[in-house]
């Protein structure tokens, strides 16, 4: 996946933008001119740069943004990136989750990590970390003791939307959980 030029991902914030507002044909006409973009990985790169670019994009698009960024990873996590594209997109997605600062653009970013897991467990992986994404776990475990309420409600966001896809496969962390997740909560 290479970065995908400023003319690509300001073209993509267009459409996006056009998803957003309240004209019909707006709407249909930004959806006809995304159907074929987004079958290109290349709309993947766009997508997550306009995720990373919150400055230079309003909510609302990155919200959109996320949304089919979740509905489109399939298609390509694991076909077309290799080893080393997928732990880049991983560790993309958690810079984006621990820096949002808006709660629905941030819910967003949560569901496409949860794919991105259950991608990660279903492909055959080179190496156990590599399916495991053990900077995922250090991060729920970090967001699940920081003294930020938004931070923590974080932490139990990304594991219920995983939950719902690849529960059999967090056993392994219930020893760290119950040791460090749970009793935060329970402060909280």
């Amino acid at each position: 996946m290479s970065s995908p030029t400023a003319e690509e991902v300001n073209q993509m914030s267009q459409l996006l933008s056009g998803l957003t507002q309240p004209n019909t044909e707006t709407i249909r006409h930004a959806e006809a001119a995304l159907k074929p973009i987004l079958k290109n990985p290349q709309a993947i790169a766009a997508l997550l740069e306009i995720l990373k670019q919150r400055d230079a994009h309003p909510p609302a698009v990155r919200h959109v943004a996320a949304i089919l960024l979740r509905k489109r990873i399939g298609s390509h996590y694991s076909k077309t990136f290799d080893p080393a594209t997928q732990t880049t997109f991983r560790t993309e997605l958690l810079q984006i989750l621990s820096s949002e600062p808006t709660r629905s653009v941030r819910g967003g970013v949560v569901g496409v990590t949860a794919v991105v897991v259950k991608l990660s467990f279903e492909q055959p992986a080179e190496s156990t970390a590599q399916k495991e994404w053990p900077e995922l776990w250090q991060f729920i475990a970090a967001a699940s003791s920081d003294v930020n309420e938004e931070a923590r409600e974080l932490a139990f966001w990304l594991l219920q939307d995983m939950t719902d896809t690849i529960g059999i496969h967090l056993k392994p962390q219930f020893p760290n959980m119950a040791q460090s997740l749970f009793p935060n909560a329970l402060q909280d």
